[in-house]
């Protein structure tokens, strides 16, 4: 049974009559003007953890790792490709920034260097759709991927050393005798 009170009248004309409460009426039916979108503002660049140094000597020094590091890669250095045993004897005989104690770098120190906030087209063929991961501090001519000293003993001739490839920071194992856009950059422990 409904009664009437007060209160129930209060709420039938709250739910049934308060024209101002949605704000909407009569004059808000019918087409609206086309929706703007503000100005599209690009975030920041982000900001690389790399503290990269340029000796001015052809080195490049990372004083968070404490390495030392070839301005030039091997490719950027001779304008071409090498395989695993021709980049070895290529650090081996290094002469550069007045040190002879080059080396292959492992792994875990390419990484380090792989500068994911980087874009660049300082590669040997310059390719826009491969970019490397690399700062500008390293010198142009550079190839995609570098050979470390991570090498598998097998029996197979051909087998297989770790590479490390700018492009996308990943790894691989290929055949020594490879050397399609690959080479080496050397490295050294800093004093």
């Amino acid at each position: 049974m409904f009664r009437r009170t007060g209160n129930a009248w209060m709420v039938f004309s709250l739910i049934f009559w308060w024209p101002s409460a949605s704000g909407a009426g009569v004059g808000d039916i019918g087409p609206r003007g086309a929706y703007v979108a503000p100005q599209y503002v690009p975030p920041p660049p982000p900001v690389s953890r790399l503290h990269l140094k340029d000796n001015g000597d052809g080195t490049i020094s990372d004083p968070d790792s404490g390495l030392m590091w070839t301005q030039k890669d091997s490719h950027a250095d001779l304008g071409k490709c090498q395989n695993w045993h021709q980049s070895k004897e290529y650090v081996e005989n290094l002469q550069t920034g007045g040190h002879d104690d080059w080396r292959m770098p492992g792994m875990g120190e390419m990484a380090g260097i792989y500068d994911n906030t980087k874009e660049n087209v300082n590669s040997m063929d310059h390719d826009p759709d491969h970019p490397l991961a690399l700062d500008e501090k390293f010198a142009d001519g550079a190839a995609y991927w570098y050979w470390s000293s991570d090498y598998f003993k097998t029996d197979l001739a051909d087998c297989c050393a770790r590479t490390f490839y700018f492009v996308t920071g990943m790894g691989h194992s290929n055949p020594i005798t490879l050397c399609n856009k690959g080479g080496v950059r050397g490295v050294r422990n800093e004093p």
